[in-house]
């Protein structure tokens, strides 16, 4: 959790302590059927199709000649170079697709086909391309890294023995902002793929928890300064900031909405943290929901439609999910005592969270339609997870 305020662990009253658990979506996936032959990878290639089409939530897959669609894949080549050719027939035999991948790995060629599958299928972007960045502490070492959704070693971006923490992929993909204290306070950096390279951009105080517009040319982030801590606003095109909020109490965490005309972020000027929804040109904000008597890190949907966020629930926190107005809660997670900083991916249908469910804390996938867990990140403590946009500019191919 990014929530400045330690120790405020008690129980209020007046406060559901029970709540509603997520039950899946339910909405019908289209049945497909695939067949994958080839080199030596062939076999753990078709598993990660296999993969990809399930976690989709909008495909599924099913014997062959259950589906709408069959996919008949040849992977040929070896380690740097690899071609998967895929015909996609429909029902009635007809070709619904005829193409060549190539690429270094055969994990990122499956991913490019089961995400045009899904498109050519629904008309809706895939996932499977897409890849997760963390924070990772290892011996007193920290990381940022970006984790494709399959078994690849993760990409290491940032390495320092002083605390990296709250990263953000930016929506177009070619940055990722993040808060170091490599020179001994909180400073803001931006790293970009391009140059591979970070460089910072805010200083002074502490500032963290980054958050973009939509058109990425606006960066919200948490300053405190003596105490307090208010939102502020960088813009990336000309480096001036501009200050949110200016109140006594603490004010962090913001996300914005689809359009960027609003924010959502948390503030303890009731005495607790609670959710709050503002412009994002600051102004007077409105509280959104009253069920938690501790609640933090929210994250606005990219439909716009909902919000997810940590509480504290029967003395454990958990994230939920609600509508924007703060009606229809549901809890997503049951296991673990300490599940926080839920993310959407780019098309809505999965939360990227970390959880210590497993005994150390890491990062899981949850895809919403059947409520699929998937342990993204494994071996040393994982948290503070930012999803890339579904085009990536950087990061693993």
């Amino acid at each position: 959790m990014k929530f400045l305020m330690a120790g405020l662990i008690l129980a209020f009253s007046g406060f559901s302590s029970e709540f509603m658990q997520m039950t899946p979506i339910g909405a019908e996936c289209i049945p497909v059927s695939v067949q994958l032959t080839g080199c030596g990878d062939a076999s753990e290639a078709l598993n990660q199709l296999e993969f990809d089409i399930d976690f989709s939530g909008i495909l599924e897959t099913a014997n062959q000649g259950d589906g709408y669609a069959h996919a008949r894949c040849v992977l040929s080549g070896r380690s740097g170079s690899y071609i998967l050719s895929v015909d996609v027939a429909g029902l009635e035999g007809e070709m619904l697709l005829k193409k060549e991948y190539s690429g270094s790995s055969w994990e990122s060629l499956i991913h490019r086909f089961a995400d045009e599958f899904v498109y050519l299928l629904s008309g809706e972007q895939g996932i499977a391309s897409t890849q997760v960045a963390f924070i990772s502490r290892n011996n007193g070492v920290y990381s940022l890294k970006a984790q494709s959704l399959d078994s690849r070693t993760p990409q290491v971006i940032v390495t320092d023995d002083e605390v990296i923490t709250t990263p953000a992929w930016s929506p177009d993909g070619g940055d990722i902002a993040f808060t170091s204290y490599r020179n001994g306070f909180g400073d803001l950096y931006l790293y970009s793929f391009d140059n591979a390279s970070a460089r910072r951009i805010i200083t002074g105080g502490l500032n963290s928890s980054p958050a973009w517009t939509p058109g990425s040319r606006y960066i919200a982030f948490t300053r405190s300064i003596s105490g307090n801590s208010d939102i502020h606003r960088f813009d990336t095109a000309s480096g001036d900031v501009q200050r949110l909020t200016a109140r006594g109490s603490i004010e962090t965490s913001a996300s914005f909405s689809p359009t960027g005309q609003q924010m959502i972020l948390t503030s303890d000027r009731v005495g607790y943290p609670q959710l709050y929804i503002m412009d994002s040109a600051g102004g007077t904000a409105e509280r959104a929901g009253f069920a938690h008597g501790y609640c933090d890190s929210p994250s606005w949907s990219p439909a716009g439609d909902r919000i997810a966020y940590c509480a504290r629930s029967n003395g454990n926190f958990h994230i939920f999910v609600m509508n924007v107005d703060g009606t229809d809660i549901k809890q997503v997670t049951a296991e673990g005592t300490l599940n926080e900083d839920p993310v959407w991916s780019p098309t809505g249908g999965h939360l990227a969270f970390s959880s210590d469910r497993d005994g150390v804390r890491s990062i899981y996938l949850l895809e919403l339609n059947k409520l699929t867990v998937y342990r993204l990140s494994s071996g040393s403590e994982s948290y503070c997870a930012t999803w890339s946009p579904v085009t990536i500019q950087g990061g693993i191919q």
